[in-house]
């Protein structure tokens, strides 16, 4: 087992990666680094070294993983020289924004002996795997249909924060990528083919200039389909809404509620699934890929070639709402 030096980019979720690289006995916490300077006081929290330039994470041999929490349009830059310099890489969705990006890291993974897994934490929630669970106890049947929607409920974060600075930015790509993950671990099959309608009525005298709100229908390879929501410009909480539909019965998952409909009936009340609330779920997917990095293992959870399906997804349906027609969802 090898002992592993960590180093953060990005303190906004990054701030959670350097906690459980400081809390876990296998790692220790080299370094942080952020484009605010202000954020200098949470490495002097964490008891750890601040530095304004990443290049200095990439130069040091030292360390051996990196987790990238910086802006979206920043993740193929830091990936590309992590890969390069040989780190293993804990990274924020999406790992890139386009498909000459993806295909680069894809290529270059194949050389390199390095891991790399993403942040899709809610394979991870309580909630999701007790659904996960019933479906695996065949509860509801051989699924048919699957629907997702992710909810930012976040409208000041996107007109105001740095979602509406960068270049350019994906609410799939950013938010219904958690989704349609979901929906791939869910059904043990991927989309083949996407297409997708969007707007943004909500945010267009804003400084985000892009849809804020799309939603998609997938064709998964078994037969099953999909829709999937994206949308930032909800006027409600944020939450991950998810509704299950099989030949024995329907799974609902509404905020924070489970629910089992096992009739057609009227007469017949569904029932509320009850699961244990786990308040730390965010953290135990990087400790399950730091114990993997420690034992040089890729067995973990998601599989590089979940992530990538998810992403190719993700770029499909972000192409339907230009081609206005189904695309196919590249391997």
């Amino acid at each position: 087992m090898k002992k592993i030096f960590a180093a953060t980019i990005g303190l906004g979720f990054g701030k959670i990666h350097a906690q459980v690289f400081n809390k876990s006995k296998l790692t220790k916490l080299i370094c942080v680094s952020d484009k605010n300077i202000k954020k200098k006081m949470i490495a002097k929290s964490l008891k750890t070294v601040f530095v304004e330039n990443t290049n200095h994470i990439f130069n040091n041999k030292k360390i051996n993983l990196v987790s990238i929490a910086s802006y979206d349009n920043y993740h193929f830059q830091h990936l590309y020289k992590a890969i390069k310099s040989n780190k293993n890489i804990f990274v924020e969705k999406p790992i890139c924004q386009n498909i000459k990006q993806f295909s680069l890291i894809k290529k270059l993974l194949k050389k390199a002996k390095v891991q790399l897994s993403s942040n899709f934490v809610l394979r991870y929630h309580p909630k999701f795997k007790k659904v996960k669970e019933l479906i695996e106890k065949n509860t509801i049947g051989k699924i048919y249909s699957i629907e997702g929607e992710y909810n930012y409920g976040r409208l000041e974060k996107l007109i105001r924060g740095w979602r509406g600075k960068i270049p350019f930015y994906s609410i799939v790509q950013g938010g219904g990528i958690h989704v349609i993950d979901l929906m791939k671990w869910m059904t043990k099959s991927s989309p083949v083919k996407a297409i997708s309608v969007g707007n943004n009525i909500i945010s267009r005298h804003s400084s985000f200039k892009f849809n804020d709100n799309i939603i998609a229908l997938l064709k998964f390879k078994n037969g099953v389909v999909g829709k999937v929501t994206s949308n930032f410009s909800c006027a409600m909480p944020h939450n991950h809404y998810l509704k299950i539909y099989g030949k024995k019965g329907t799974i609902e998952v509404s905020f924070d509620k489970i629910i089992l409909f096992k009739s057609r009936s009227k007469k017949i009340t569904p029932s509320i699934v009850k699961y244990k609330i786990k308040k730390d779920y965010k953290e135990e997917l990087l400790n399950s890929f730091i114990k993997n990095v420690s034992k040089n293992k890729k067995n973990y959870n998601p599989s590089l070639q979940d992530i990538y399906s998810s992403l190719s997804t993700c770029f499909a349906i972000d192409r339907s709402i230009k081609s206005k027609r189904w695309e196919k969802i590249r391997k």
